[in-house]
């Protein structure tokens, strides 16, 4: 029994997501001690309804990395497929189930991100360079072509909005705090990826491709279908994070989404997913982002100022970058050496 908890233990040890939540573990006790309202339940319910978007933003960016490279479009893609579906409600007077809304969005989103696929599989550019231009070409579509501004959202999708799963009031502070529906709809979608990453075939081949590409085709995976596959999946991921972030908002912001690429990347890469690709879990990329949801959301509970907390924020993009660079420099050295052994046997 001893022997199988200290193999656990050294298996855990080599999972970077091991580490991200025992910082987790610390950092609640520690704004608990000094707050006493970390562990109240409003509080618990405020982080999860701030982890629904970036959640799954970063099932967006996990996909990216896993199998090609960073994708960076996934904000704009949300806001423009956001904004065309709340046109397609305004211009119609759709009054119907939102799903119907949410379908809308997954089209455009569905496009947008296989424009990112075609350009990225077919003529092999790097995936931060093609996602940095198609972000500027879609931000322009939306600011410049749609002169897009604050919009109240129709009554039918602030109805969804106003639906929770559940409600919790603080006995001491008399502080109240819901869960709304569009955490069920994150949770979903990383059951689903979960699944597909893990129990099928094609799932399988995002590892392959991120991991070794030429060895991915021996292996029979088509690469170019898979890396266009991931970056059209994107789009339609990133498009109902537009609208739940929309619908949690009751009004379609354009300004609120930009600039979140860069704060879910680094929550990602914190969990444990490598820079190179072929390595990451969805545990870790959930890790990831709860710890950049308490930093930027319960820090507040101890006194700790915004600019403080966009310190703390920096810092860790910094440390989780570092551990992933190291990594890589480990993997290399290591396939080095085995090189080395190989040729003097």
């Amino acid at each position: 029994m001893n022997t199988l908890s200290s193999k656990t233990l050294k298996k855990l040890a080599t999972r970077p997501e091991f580490y991200v939540f025992i910082i987790i573990l610390l950092l609640s006790l520690f704004i608990q001690a000094k707050s006493g309202l970390f562990f109240s339940n409003n509080n618990i319910v405020d982080l999860l309804q701030s982890m629904t978007v970036p959640l799954i933003y970063a099932i967006c960016a996990y996909l990216g990395f896993i199998s090609t490279g960073p994708d960076v479009s996934f904000p704009l893609i949300a806001a423009l497929s956001g904004y065309l579906a709340t046109q397609f409600v305004f211009v119609t007077g759709f009054d119907g189930p939102i799903f119907v809304v949410f379908l809308v969005a997954i089209f455009f989103g569905l496009i947008m991100g296989a424009i990112n696929g075609f350009i990225i599989a077919n003529y092999n550019f790097p995936s931060l360079i093609v996602t940095l231009g198609t972000t500027s070409i879609f931000s322009g579509i939306l600011l410049g072509v749609f002169e897009a501004g604050r919009i109240k959202l129709p009554e039918s999708m602030i109805a969804f909005g106003n639906k929770s799963l559940f409600e919790v009031t603080n006995a001491g502070t008399g502080l109240g705090s819901s869960l709304p529906m569009t955490f069920l709809i994150a949770v979903s979608l990383y059951i689903l990826t979960y699944l597909f990453l893990n129990f099928t075939m094609a799932g399988r081949g995002v590892f392959a491709v991120g991991g070794d590409e030429t060895s991915a085709e021996r292996a029979g995976f088509n690469v170019k279908r898979i890396r266009f596959g991931v970056f059209t999946v994107n789009g339609g991921i990133a498009a109902i994070a537009g609208v739940c972030y929309s619908i949690e908002s009751t009004y379609f912001l354009p300004t609120e989404f930009a600039g979140k690429e860069m704060i879910v990347i680094a929550a990602v890469i914190l969990g444990g997913t490598r820079l190179l690709g072929g390595v990451g879990t969805l545990t870790g990329c959930v890790l990831g982002t709860l710890l950049l949801t308490i930093v930027t959301n319960s820090l507040i509970l101890i006194g700790v100022p915004i600019y403080w907390q966009k310190f703390i924020i920096g810092a860790i993009i910094i440390v989780g970058t570092a551990i992933s660079v190291i990594q890589i420099s480990d993997l290399k050295g290591f396939r080095r050496n085995k090189r080395r052994k190989v040729g003097v046997a």
